[in-house]
């Protein structure tokens, strides 16, 4: 027995050993590095954000201050909510990732500063560190043990970085965006900061979850780095779109902009009820519903796969839905806007940003599930193995 598993034994752990791991299971410097980089970016992204809530406290627009802190505060919540949740399963499960779940004080921290995906991030590096080691020491065993702890981690991650990304940094772009249109530009410099590091993180984090996702499904193929920057491409492209069109149209009616995103998230909040019903809050039904509504919201943005099953007929729906949306939102622009932004360069770069990635966005998609998609490699093999196989029967008849 490794020793790994044996201190976890020791400590009153279980251990289930995985059916199948990857081939390749080696840690590189750069998957250190990557989650390095998002711990760092993590805290870069809470500090810019905080500087502009200040300025706007500072500047006594107190409006202002009010929005950008609600959209700090509701996602660390529901972060802070779903990470109890993931280690209160864990604790449930005995899962060897239960350690952390007794130390108390660092839920003071989730709370509070907004660390959830800090910790599990952490985690993931100092499990990826122990597999490395492991592997020096000749030790495959603990290097297979830790390498799972370390996809577990990493999708747990994952899963609160979408929850972030689309619940914190989007909306802090459609504000930032609306209240430059409106005018405001005393904080230029901050206001582009924070916009800069909201855009920067929001096409990564979610082909960061989907990889992660797929890593940790042991029964699919992986997705290729070259298949990871398509999607990268195609939901920054569509978030870009989608951001720009609520931005418009809050600039224009703040509080019918309200009761639209209110219709769009309850409508998401019963399709995910009634046609997908994650199993992860399944135990309660308040708790379900919470987080139907959670990932409703993130639907305002874009669209993520909560459960397994065909994608093909979601995206047709959700994406001609959206594209309506953002259709009447450049309308509206179009018709609406007051004459000083009609007869300016502003006009036209906002008319672009929302039409032109949402096509590209869609367009990438399209060149995403016809030619790098998993499943696809997965025929492919499956196909080659059957020619290899009829080759030999034909050579020993």
């Amino acid at each position: 027995m490794p020793k790994a598993v044996r201190e976890l034994l020791q400590n009153g752990h279980s251990y289930d050993e995985p059916d199948r791991m990857p081939k390749n299971i080696s840690i590189t410097n750069l998957d250190l590095i990557m989650y390095v980089v998002a711990i760092i970016g993590h805290f870069v992204d809470l500090a810019v954000d905080l500087n502009v809530a200040v300025r706007y406290y500072l500047a006594k627009e107190m409006e202002a201050f009010g929005w950008t802190l609600a959209f700090i505060l509701f996602p660390a919540f529901v972060n802070t909510a779903v990470s109890i949740r993931m280690y209160s399963q864990d604790k449930q499960q005995d899962s060897l990732t239960n350690e952390v779940t007794r130390r108390h004080w660092l839920r003071i921290f989730i709370l509070v500063l907004q660390m959830a995906p800090i910790l599990r991030f952490t985690d993931a590096l100092i499990y990826a560190v122990k597999s490395r080691r492991a592997e020096r020491k000749n030790d495959p065993a603990s290097q297979r043990l830790y390498y799972h702890l370390m996809l577990k981690e990493d999708s747990d991650a994952a899963l609160l970085r979408i929850f972030e990304c689309f619940l914190e940094a989007c909306p802090q772009l459609v504000l930032q965006t609306a209240i430059m249109l409106m005018g405001h530009q005393q904080f230029t410099l901050h206001q582009s900061l924070s916009m800069t590091s909201s855009l920067v993180g929001m096409g990564w984090c979610l082909a960061a979850y989907q990889r992660a996702v797929r890593f940790a499904q042991e029964d699919k193929l992986n997705v290729t780095w070259c298949g990871s920057a398509m999607q990268t491409v195609w939901h920054y492209l569509l978030t870009l779109s989608r951001v720009m069109s609520v931005a418009v149209i809050s600039h224009l009616f703040p509080y019918w902009t309200v009761l639209a995103c209110s219709i769009h998230i309850l409508v998401m909040t019963s399709w995910i009820q009634l046609y997908e019903r994650p199993i992860f809050c399944a135990q309660t039904r308040i708790a379900e519903i919470s987080f139907s509504f959670a990932l409703g919201c993130v639907y305002l943005f874009t669209y993520i796969l909560s459960v397994e099953g065909r994608t093909r007929y979601r995206y047709a729906m959700y994406y001609t839905m959206c594209f309506i949306e953002n259709s009447a939102c450049g309308v509206l622009w179009y018709l609406y806007i007051r004459d000083e932004i009609r007869y300016s360069t502003v006009f036209y770069i906002v008319l672009v940003l929302i039409v032109v990635p949402y096509v590209l966005g869609v367009t990438v998609m399209v060149v995403y599930y016809s030619f790098l998609h998993p499943t696809l490699r997965n025929k492919n093999e499956a196909v080659s193995v059957a020619f290899k196989v009829n080759d030999q029967t034909f050579e020993a008849s």
